[in-house]
């Protein structure tokens, strides 16, 4: 006990020690910018004041009405950007002409834009009234995972798909058509046979931000394999012998968030990659979002909280597309979430293994963000065979394998009631978990492991 209270006491400290932003520059980019040259360029994210209010933009639209919300949220959102980015762009502009600025890249899913600009530039934009908050634009590893292996040899080992019950689901006759998934991750191979045909295809539904390969793939360093494996856990077929998709009826389209190499992307570049699965073909009067997004991974900020993503989360909620984010491989500390899975905005899921019990490495609550119930659910997340590009399979481990658990079981629940919000999908999920342990919530797993079969059960209208 002593030990337990001796932790707390130190996360509590370092928490109210995390430095808070003051005044326009976050305080580690007003360290490097004393530190950086007068020539040298600096990459950093600008976020203006006036964001657009976009719970009045969906205030009074019955159910989930996924349409009208994309319309209205989209709209709302270049608006406000259009109208209130004109002033610094014009003066933005103006210091590229000089040598100042090398390049800009305006941001509509927020109100803000990227900039690379000397450190004299950055200083005077953070001095303008309509600017909230100047910070470095920072990198995000590529996810990690552990290759793993069950004690069981011979068949497939799928204990997984029987735990959150998701063949009584088939049997009641959901099985995720009609459902499309967006997959935010290294990529997916696109011609394993588990997933070939489940790919919604068409020129809306893969994008390669680093402009290297024209249909989807999987490779970014030593982490390729990963968005496949995902992917397969969601909504892959049985092409092995045995079914490994929770939601095999679905459809995937995907956004590739690192290069061949693996090298660590860029948060300005994760804000663009969001905005394209709001607005896939740059036209609101169409409705080609995904319904749901699986993001495995995180970047790693115990024992705090990171918000700069946050504002594309919640675009996408009051779209009514559903973010669904690993909680982080930081545990078995307590506050170890890690951010985007540690904001107020996301589902998080934690891992379990084939005994119920939470895994070691799966991050703790309370959330870091707001002191909420975190992880939000555990899922199975430790040996889980799934699918692994050039027609193979694999078993990995991680919090990584525990979200498209989430994932495929919103694809099912979406299936039985297309009307359900972001809302009560959330609370359905909550409400009909599974507790672990001897409490719920709890900081170890949330309001517990995910039921496919209770949560559509609850669905169905």
């Amino acid at each position: 006990m002593k030990i337990i209270t001796g932790m707390l006491i130190l996360v509590f400290t370092m928490l109210h020690c995390v430095p808070s932003y003051a005044g326009d520059v976050s305080p580690g980019l007003s360290e490097k910018l004393q530190a950086t040259a007068a020539s040298s360029m600096v990459s950093v994210i600008v976020r203006m004041s006036v964001q657009a209010n976009l719970k009045v933009t969906t205030e009074g639209i019955p159910g989930r009405n996924k349409l009208v919300r994309l319309k209205k949220v989209i709209q709302s959102l270049r608006k406000t950007a259009l109208e209130r980015q004109g002033s610094i762009i014009e003066v933005i502009k103006k210091e590229k002409v000089s040598g100042q600025v090398e390049c800009f890249t305006p941001f509509w899913i927020f109100n803000g834009l990227f900039l690379k600009a000397t450190p004299e530039v950055v200083k005077m934009l953070a001095l303008r009234e309509d600017v909230d908050l100047i910070t470095e634009d920072f990198s995000i590893p590529v996810p990690s995972f552990v290759q793993s292996s069950p004690l069981q040899v011979g068949t497939p080992y799928v204990w997984n798909i029987e735990k959150i019950r998701a063949r009584e689901v088939w049997d009641l006759g959901y099985d995720g058509s009609g459902v499309v998934v967006g997959i935010l991750d290294t990529g997916v191979d696109v011609t394993h046979p588990d997933l070939a045909d489940r790919y919604r295809g068409g020129d809306t539904s893969w994008l390669d931000f680093h402009g290297e390969h024209t249909v989807p793939v999987d490779a970014a360093g030593w982490a390729t394999g990963h968005g496949t494996h995902v992917t397969g856990t969601i909504l892959g077929g049985d092409r092995s012998g045995v079914p490994i998709g929770v939601a095999p009826g679905a459809q995937w389209i995907a956004a590739r968030m690192w290069n061949d190499a693996g090298d660590s992307v860029l948060s300005s570049e994760v804000h663009e990659i969001f905005e394209w699965f709001m607005d896939p073909d740059g036209d609101p009067e169409t409705d080609d979002a995904p319904d749901v997004v699986n993001c495995s991974w995180s970047f790693d900020t115990f024992p705090w909280c990171l918000p700069e993503l946050q504002d594309g989360v919640r675009a996408w909620r009051e779209a009514g597309i559903i973010p669904v984010f690993a909680a982080g491989n930081a545990g078995p500390f307590f506050f170890s979430g890690q951010s985007p899975g540690n904001y107020p905005e996301t589902i998080s899921v934690g891992a379990t293994n084939d005994f119920d019990w939470v895994a070691p490495f799966s991050s703790r609550g309370p959330g870091n963000c707001d002191l909420r119930t975190f992880p939000d659910l555990v899922a199975p997340g430790v040996n889980i065979f799934s699918a692994s590009p050039d027609d193979n399979y694999q078993y990995f481990s991680g919090t990584s394998q525990a979200v498209p658990h989430v994932v495929g079981t919103i694809a099912l629940m979406l299936s039985a009631n297309p009307d359900l919000t972001v809302e009560e999908v959330e609370l359905t999920l909550q409400q009909t978990a599974q507790p672990v342990g001897l409490f719920r919530p709890s900081v170890f797993s949330g309001w517990g492991q995910v039921d496919a079969l209770g949560a559509v059960r609850a669905s169905i209208p």
